[in-house]
């Protein structure tokens, strides 16, 4: 579908489901595209589509790939392989030096001062300084987007997956399950709730657990709030080696450090959130009970 300058596209993708966005281009279903680099945005809203999305790339144009001019399109026509955006595609050599900074809604702004001219780039949120000098990144142009949050429409913006030469915020931890930083007795041993599974049992577990819901007791042991729509929130009961002793969940509840709850959610497994922000396992839309 095509809505306030955009197309949307769901498109299969060995067996998953994903949808992306890209310049208003035309677009048949059926057709097979290329492979495409995109930046992902967690609960997007599109008020011309009056919809949101809980994940979605945006990606700067829609290359067709093997075999896309003999796709069979749903009316069983032959589908169209993707045109050429009828919208200028973004600069690939984003770069300059941050004029103003902010960060809302799980994602940091900053206005650059690149060759002369000023522009506007968003991505993950991170810790960012005026007069920080960014390395070159590639950026997926946004017209007339809205911040909802930031109450602001931005005439022009690049959406990109991370600022170089920046430090990341220590918002959500990257990759690894270890924690930097825990308060004094993170490694206590708390017993397993009720019916439920201690944090090593779900890391030993984790691929037979996807999708399924589970009760975890922990610790608080670090936390972020107001990240992305949601708090992060990482546990521990003092089971498992070092990697597989620590637990995201996210959450709409709010706990504080050093408390123990009991967090029931659905187990997700190789969840990447863009930015090299990618867990194993973690516990999603969790509900929160403090001991």
């Amino acid at each position: 579908m095509s809505s306030g300058g955009y197309t949307y596209a769901r498109i299969d993708r060995d067996g998953t489901q994903t949808w992306i966005a890209g310049p208003e281009t035309k677009l048949a279903v059926g057709t097979v595209l290329g492979k495409m680099d995109g930046t992902l945005m967690a609960n997007f809203r599109s008020d011309t589509l009056k919809r949101t999305f809980d994940k979605i790339y945006f990606v700067t144009e829609f290359p067709a790939g093997t075999g896309a001019a003999a796709a069979v399109a749903a009316n069983g026509e032959v589908a169209v392989p993707a045109t050429t955006p009828q919208a200028p595609p973004p600069g690939d050599d984003i770069e300059g030096k941050i004029l103003e900074t902010m960060n809302s809604g799980g994602y940091t702004y900053a206005h650059l001062e690149h060759d002369g001219a000023k522009i506007w780039i968003a991505g993950p949120e991170t810790k960012l300084a005026v007069g920080t000098s960014l390395g070159k990144m590639a950026g997926t142009l946004m017209t007339d987007f809205r911040s909802n949050t930031l109450n602001r429409t931005f005439d022009r913006i690049y959406f990109v997956g991370g600022f170089p030469g920046a430090a990341p915020a220590p918002a959500i931890a990257t990759g690894s399950a270890t924690v930097a930083t825990a308060p004094a007795g993170a490694d206590e041993k708390i017993a397993a709730a009720p019916n439920g599974k201690t944090v090593a049992a779900v890391w030993a577990a984790k691929d037979g657990l996807k999708g399924k819901p589970v009760i975890v007791r922990g610790k608080v042991v670090k936390l972020n709030n107001g990240i992305m729509g949601r708090n992060w929130v990482h546990l521990r009961d003092g089971t498992g080696a070092n990697g597989t002793n620590d637990l995201l969940v996210t959450t709409q509840d709010v706990a504080k450090l050093g408390d123990v709850v009991t967090a029931t959610g659905t187990i997700a497994t190789k969840q990447d959130f863009g930015a090299g922000y990618a867990y194993d396992v973690m516990i999603e839309n969790a509900t929160l009970a403090v001991k």
